[in-house]
């Protein structure tokens, strides 16, 4: 198989080292810390770096990008004449077809499902009826949520349109829409074995959020998508379908104020980006951007839940200042130094570190000493907070589940297990059967407060804030949490005095 990716120096593909190491340093002025990049120029990657405890053919949560693989999947069969875009997506599930069913959704086609056309005003159907994780089967909210406008008409994105076209490929084909998307695509081109979606309450795939693949996975798809589907001679996906899917098919400014990834327009589950762009976007800043006029594609993983559009605007700027802009038509000459210093620094690129003191004289008078909390939010009757001479901490607390351990590091990251039990893993709405991988670490801002930011980096991302305030024997407490449909527990504030 002839191999997908080049890897050159930063000098063949028509730009500096320098370039690529002021990119990541701009990032880090601003607190954009990027689990994973690549950039390539063609199919050459010039430039790959992944940040510990990441590695390279490890699986990311992809969270919304996963909407453009299931839009993927279905243009296969789009291709093949089995799916009519233009038919009504009822047509295809006959069961939920009755009297009591708006015009509206008898009237949207397959084709405002992939431009994020439908004729409701919710981000899902599914989180319209109730908390999208009790729900049982998510396809029976598609056709009996109220309806506000003609569908085809008005973009709002919509979560379930997206759901549901991976529904409509299971239901066709009788695999899950990953599945299929590799045996006739992805497979050729070295897409992970392993890469998956996690499933939907009903059993059907998350196609809205949920796939799991690694950085030169999203890559190879969005490259492919660059290539109008074609690798190697072969046309792996159809051609008519990518290049409609990679255009604007309808306006996308809701605000008034385009940005980089706002108001650019929208495709087939693909936004259209500044100067002539297209991206795949995914929560906590999954990215693929895709710049046709450079042949410039760069992607990322991270978890930036919380700061997303402040982070996805920097991204998107420093890479236009650093890269895009300074980017060559032609070979520049090697400049072998600048090019170990940049290998050596994504090389040792390190977990962030929550910024501030490593000690504090108000702390060390209540340093592994238990607080009796009020009545909270959090469930959470006592605490205590512990931190050794080598940087260790500990969170010890009680709550409805029983004794509870999150450890962190004073001056460093610390790998654990968040200790709550019962998130869901492979089925959302299932209890899964193991605790999420997690790093922490904190740091003091002022005498009497500790800071903690623990990071879930699992097949669920999220972050939870930690605030504790020391004094006069009390003790005030903050948590909030930036997570898709878990650690909601963890949010409020609360005190407590010494025990």
């Amino acid at each position: 198989m002839k191999e997908f990716f080049n890897t050159v120096s930063p000098e063949k593909a028509g730009i500096k080292s320098e370039n690529v190491v002021k990119f990541m340093d701009g990032l880090e002025r601003f607190g954009i810390h990027l689990h994973s990049f690549l950039l390539m120029k063609g199919n050459d990657v010039f430039a790959e770096c992944y940040r510990k405890p990441f590695k390279k053919d490890e699986l990311h949560r992809m969270y919304s990008v996963s909407k453009t693989f299931a839009a993927m999947s279905l243009g296969i069969l789009i291709g093949d004449g089995v799916v009519d875009i233009n038919a009504p997506i009822i047509k295809y599930f006959p069961e939920y077809d009755n009297e009591n069913v708006h015009p509206n959704i008898k009237n949207m086609t397959v084709e405002h499902l992939l431009k994020m056309t439908t004729c409701y005003p919710y981000g899902s159907t599914y989180s319209a009826v109730g908390s999208p994780d009790k729900v049982p089967d998510w396809l029976d909210t598609f056709f009996c949520c109220k309806t506000t406008h003609p569908s085809g008409t008005i973009y709002n994105y919509d979560s379930s349109a997206s759901y549901m076209l991976a529904v409509l490929v299971e239901r066709i084909t009788g695999k899950p829409f990953m599945e299929l998307l590799k045996d006739r695509a992805l497979s050729k081109i070295g897409f992970s074995k392993d890469a998956r979606c996690l499933k939907a309450p009903g059993g059907h795939s998350w196609a809205s959020s949920a796939v799991l693949c690694s950085t030169r996975d999203l890559a190879r798809l969005a490259r492919l998508t660059m290539l109008k589907g074609e690798w190697n001679g072969e046309q792996l996906l159809p051609r008519d379908f990518v290049e409609a899917a990679t255009k604007r098919q309808v306006d996308s400014d809701q605000t008034g104020f385009p940005d980089a990834f706002h108001g650019q327009g929208y495709g087939y589950q693909i936004w259209m980006t500044m100067e002539g762009s297209y991206s795949f976007v995914g929560m906590g800043e999954q990215l693929a951007v895709c710049m046709p006029d450079k042949d410039l594609l760069f992607v990322c993983t991270s978890d930036h839940q919380g700061l997303e559009g402040i982070a996805r605007q920097t991204i998107y700027i420093e890479l236009m200042h650093h890269i895009k802009d300074n980017l060559c038509d032609f070979p520049l000459e090697e400049n072998e130094v600048a090019y170990k210093a940049l290998l050596d620094k994504c090389e040792n690129l390190e977990y962030p570190l929550y910024k501030g003191e490593h000690s504090s004289p108000v702390f060390d008078k209540y340093n592994g000493k238990t607080f009796i909390l009020n009545e909270n939010n959090m469930g959470i009757s006592e605490i205590t907070f512990s931190v050794d001479k080598y940087g260790n901490g500990r969170i010890d607390y009680i709550n409805d589940q029983g004794e509870k351990t999150i450890n962190f590091g004073i001056g460093k990251a610390v790998m654990g297990e968040f200790p709550q039990d019962g998130y869901s893993t492979e089925i959302l709405g299932k209890p899964g059967d193991r605790r999420f991988r997690s790093i922490a670490s904190g740091a003091f801002t002022d005498e009497r407060t500790l800071h903690i930011k623990c990071d879930v980096i699992d097949e669920y991302f999220g972050n939870l804030n930690i605030i504790a305030v020391f004094e006069n024997d009390t003790l005030a407490l903050f948590m909030k949490p930036n997570a898709q449909m878990f650690l909601s527990e963890y949010k409020g504030f609360t005190s407590g005095i010494l025990k």
